[in-house]
């Protein structure tokens, strides 16, 4: 993630076809993980703890909600017909943290905002890292589903 030219964070998985992956914001790093087939949960955690700074419950249409360290719940909505605006909203429909423009198997870049309500928070690294980790996730979710689609 780049704000000005300069690296401001960065997320990196470990292994090509996993879904642990560290992510760094500032000094600030966490871990990020997938877990559960039937109920996927990801798992948002400081790096070397096991205590979670934030739990992500996705629906199956994308969404989810999101649970913070703090008690707050947030919900992850799509803003457009062609799902390539989501959003990280509070439950009244504020904006917190937002990511827009086409991504893709081979194109993951985007824009992101935050806005003064999701500055505001002390979660806002995790928020920033979570909506690009869960959009990279979608993506290679859909790509999977084209490849099975391709062979069948």
């Amino acid at each position: 993630m780049k704000r000005d030219g300069a690296v401001i964070g960065t997320l990196g998985f470990e292994k090509l076809c996993g879904s642990l992956a560290t992510g760094r914001y500032g000094d600030s790093s966490c871990t990020l993980k997938r877990t559960g087939f039937l109920s996927p949960r990801v798992l948002v955690r400081e790096a070397g703890s096991d205590q979670d700074l934030a739990v992500f419950t996705p629906t199956w249409t994308g969404g989810g909600t999101l649970v913070l360290g703090s008690g707050q719940c947030l919900q992850l909505r799509s803003k457009n017909f062609w799902r390539t605006e989501w959003a990280f909203e509070a439950e009244d429909g504020t904006p917190a943290v937002a990511l827009t423009g086409a991504s893709g198997l081979f194109k993951q870049g985007c824009h992101l905002t935050v806005t003064e309500f999701g500055a505001s928070l002390p979660e806002a690294p995790v928020l920033i890292l979570l909506i690009w980790y869960v959009r990279v996730l979608m993506n290679e979710d859909a790509a999977a589903v084209v490849a099975v689609s391709a062979v069948s």
